[in-house]
This record gives C-alpha cells, structure tokens and sequence, in this order.
C-alpha cells in the first residue's frame, strides 16, 4: 500500500535554531533524502510557507471562498510530503519518525485507490 507522509512545522521554529543547528539540519536532510530516494524510490516534495498559501473552500450554501490563510489554525503547516509503497501502517510510521527532525508532526495516511 502506499502512504503520503507529510512533515508539518510549527510556523516560527526554523527562525528559533541556531545556525549550527541548520547546518546540522541541512547534514541530516540529504542523508535522509538519499537513504528515501534509495530505500524506497520516494522524494521529498517542498510546499511555500504559510504566507504563500491561498485556501479554496465552498461553503454549504454553494459559495466559494479564497483565503489567505491556512486550513488549520493549530499553529502547524504542511511543510511538505512524501509518498512511499510500505508493507503495514507501522512501516511507513518508522519512515515518518526517521523523517521528524524539528518540532512539530508528521502525518501517515494511507493513499485510497480509486477504481475508474
């Protein structure tokens, strides 16, 4: 099955770390990023910040509605996503939890296959 894990960031936490950190960071994102690429044939997909983001949402009254905001208000964004072919839920939760560096979360959700 696959599973689109998605890393999320709490908006500020980047600006927080100290320039070593980023370095350390940035050491640790290519190792991961190769040991994906060669592991399971996956890459990691990179979204704009919060401050680039549009929301398209229709109301129930048929209205649509663009915002400059995100779909949650937690405090957290989608910073990105990959998607990998894993055997169960709890591999491709050790390939999220390898993946997690800063604070915040990463989802695992399993992809539907939608027949035609």
């Amino acid at each position: 099955m696959k599973y689109m894990i998605t890393f999320n960031h709490i908006e500020g936490a980047w600006e927080q770390i100290t320039d070593e950190q980023r370095e350390e960071h940035a050491g640790w994102l290519k190792g991961f990023m190769k040991e994906l690429k060669e592991e399971k044939g996956a890459e990691l997909i990179f979204l704009a910040p919060p401050p680039d983001t549009r929301t398209v949402r229709r109301h129930v009254d048929g209205r649509i509605e663009v915002t400059e905001e995100l779909v949650n208000a937690t405090g957290e964004f989608v910073g990105g996503y990959y998607v990998i072919e894993a055997e169960s839920m709890d591999e491709a939760v050790i390939w999220a939890e390898k993946g997690r560096f800063l604070v915040g979360s990463n989802d695992v959700r399993p992809i539907l296959e939608m027949s035609s």
